[in-house]
């Protein structure tokens, strides 16, 4: 329907309601990673109480968002190649959404890792280690509503989209900073204690933050279509 529609006006038309369309469908795959990480949130709760049921519960609901961003971004893909063969931004936004696909998954293999956590003879997170991993996972949400604001402003609001831009970076650089602390502590901990634990701590808080990374790329690449209008 959506491409009926275009290809019935203007070539320029056709470009305006592709655009519209292409932001509509990044913006609901961007409230899906916020649906994955709040999910992730509670599944970390669920480990420090050792409740190994809801634990698995939640895993399969994280990779069942993360199956479905997946069809929308391979849909997208698709139609950004197929109804916009002119469309200027076309390669920006294809990035964009091939690197919220990577998001979504880094955030399942993030849930994966905690669901192996819950399956072996993992004793409780120590409350300085779970305070870092939840306040990171809380920042990283945030990450996810500044690309969301960004999104929703672009082409209207700069002055506002350049300060939700500001405040991303400001936030993966503190996420830079709960990542190295937690680094240090993991090591401390876990290397006389638990190896196999230690590994899918680490691997935990690696996931997380190269999550934070690609939002900020994503953020990057949405302030690149902001200034280059």
């Amino acid at each position: 329907m959506a491409e009926e529609m275009i290809r019935m006006g203007s070539s320029s038309e056709q470009e305006s309601l592709a655009e519209t369309h292409i932001r509509e469908q990044l913006l609901t795959l961007i409230r899906s990673i916020e649906d994955e990480l709040r999910e992730l949130t509670l599944m970390i709760r669920d480990l420090d109480e050792g409740k190994n049921v809801a634990v698995e519960r939640r895993y399969t609901r994280i990779k069942n968002i993360k199956d479905s961003i997946e069809t929308m971004s391979v849909n997208l893909l698709e139609y950004i190649i197929r109804i916009s063969p002119t469309f200027t931004a076309k390669d920006v936004y294809m990035t964009i959404t091939q690197n919220l696909l990577r998001a979504a998954e880094h955030i399942e293999a993030a849930a994966y890792r905690n669901l192996l956590l819950s399956s072996g003879e993992f004793t409780r997170m120590p409350d300085n280690i779970f305070a870092i991993l939840d306040e990171t996972v809380k920042k990283v949400i945030n990450m996810v509503s500044l690309v969301n604001s960004m999104l929703t402003k672009l082409g209207g609001e700069e002055r506002l989209l350049r300060e939700a831009y500001i405040e991303l970076l400001k936030t993966e650089a503190s996420v830079d900073e709960y990542y190295r602390e937690a680094g240090i502590e993991v090591i401390k901990y876990y290397s006389s204690r638990d190896v196999g634990a230690l590994l899918l701590v680490k691997e935990l808080f690696d996931k997380i933050e190269e999550t934070a990374d690609i939002l900020n790329r994503v953020g990057t690449y949405i302030r690149y279509i902001s200034i280059s209008k």
